[in-house]
């Protein structure tokens, strides 16, 4: 579930903000996004769904209107290019307003009786290693882009377990491991390498690892075909080579101090079906049982979110869904392969619907999908 920041907090009390305290502050509550979120999480709670929530932050420089808590709340160096914001951690007034809404989600969705429903971890932000996209802060340097990640992290942290000692922050990463994949992005492997640095210097706390393992070509379902390799040098980590962020995950300087491997959260992914023939529609689904074989022997991915369930006209093309777009001339939301198969995974009838797309592939049984390649 996304949740955007500055709106969860108003400038200025009306009907429909409530006020609290926090830290000898007073802030406002926007009630009207709160009954909105009460409305999902109370959903959630009542089927026992684990929620997960991305914390997102619009760009106060390209908002035209940004109201005074986008700027407040947002770094003043984001370029007005990127949709979102790194929190503006080198102000006390930032940090202030940012922990303000922090702790209004923590309290409002720890409650044991769930009377708002659950939240029970916290991704910081999206796709920090394509920080220039979703957590700008102007054209920075790793040292000072992390610097300033991490603060946000400590944040989330001490605020989120002030009130579910269950709660963990999540770093968010691309397939993009050991090449940045742009001029201006960082590079999930070097992320990684920053986050263990800085715990070994200011002590270590739960977190744990958000991934986005999409085919190397976001358009190109047929993943088992990705050109990577199988070791920690791998440009990217796709569904062909996911048993290499497992192995990672394992080594030891990723372990949490009392030395168990944090959980993985494949958060966002997704196949393509370039367009809705038989044969795109197939491959999309093939993409599908294939990374969901190969996850299955990696007892670190705890979840996997597929993204998304519908298609949908604003993702530049793409058609990913479950479903077919809703104003589909031919067939609106009409049910893909994929859904099917979606379905039947993780119940007795997986194999049976897995099956079929071992020729498209190449194989005959799914334990050929699985590496025995060593990693270094």
């Amino acid at each position: 579930m996304n949740i955007l920041l500055n709106s969860l907090l108003s400038p200025h009390p009306s009907k429909s903000t409530e006020s609290f305290q926090w830290q000898g502050r007073t802030f406002h509550a926007n009630l009207t996004t709160l009954h909105r979120h009460d409305r999902t999480f109370q959903e959630a709670a009542r089927h026992n769904i684990l929620v997960d929530v991305v914390l997102l932050l619009p760009n106060p420089n390209r908002e035209k209107n940004a109201n005074a808590i986008t700027s407040i709340m947002g770094h003043p160096d984001a370029d007005p290019s990127a949709p979102y914001a790194m929190p503006n951690m080198d102000s006390q007034e930032g940090v202030a307003t940012y922990g303000a809404a922090l702790h209004l989600l923590a309290q409002r969705y720890s409650r044991p009786d769930r009377k708002f429903g659950s939240i029970h971890n916290y991704i910081v932000h999206n796709e920090v290693d394509a920080g220039w996209s979703w957590t700008n802060c102007g054209e920075k340097p790793l040292s000072y882009f992390f610097d300033l990640y991490h603060r946000s992290m400590r944040l989330v942290d001490l605020i989120t377990r002030s009130e579910s000692s269950n709660a963990r922050p999540f770093i968010t990463l691309t397939h993009h491991w050991a090449a940045p994949g742009n001029r201006r992005f960082y590079g999930s492997k070097n992320m990684l390498l920053e986050l263990t640095k800085w715990t070994r210097a200011e002590g270590d706390f739960p977190w744990a690892l958000a991934y986005h393992p999409y085919p190397a070509s976001l358009r190109n379902p047929r993943t088992w075909e990705d050109g990577v390799t199988f070791d920690f040098d791998s440009d990217r980590i796709t569904p062909r080579n996911i048993e290499v962020l497992d192995a990672w995950m394992r080594s030891p300087a990723m372990l949490d101090k009392g030395g168990a491997v944090r959980p993985i959260h494949l958060s966002e992914n997704g196949f393509n079906s370039p367009d809705y023939s038989e044969k795109s529609l197939r491959e999309q689904a093939a993409g599908m049982a294939y990374a969901w074989k190969k996850i299955q022997p990696l007892s670190s991915v705890v979840t996997w979110q597929y993204h998304n369930h519908i298609d949908n006209r604003k993702e530049g093309g793409l058609r990913i869904g479950l479903r077919k777009f809703p104003d589909d001339e031919k067939d609106p939301l009409g049910r893909k392969p994929i859904y099917f198969l979606y379905r039947d995974l993780a119940t007795d009838k997986e194999d049976e619907a897995c099956k079929p797309y071992l020729p498209m592939i190449g194989i005959s049984s799914w334990g050929e999908v699985l590496s025995t390649a060593a990693t270094k």
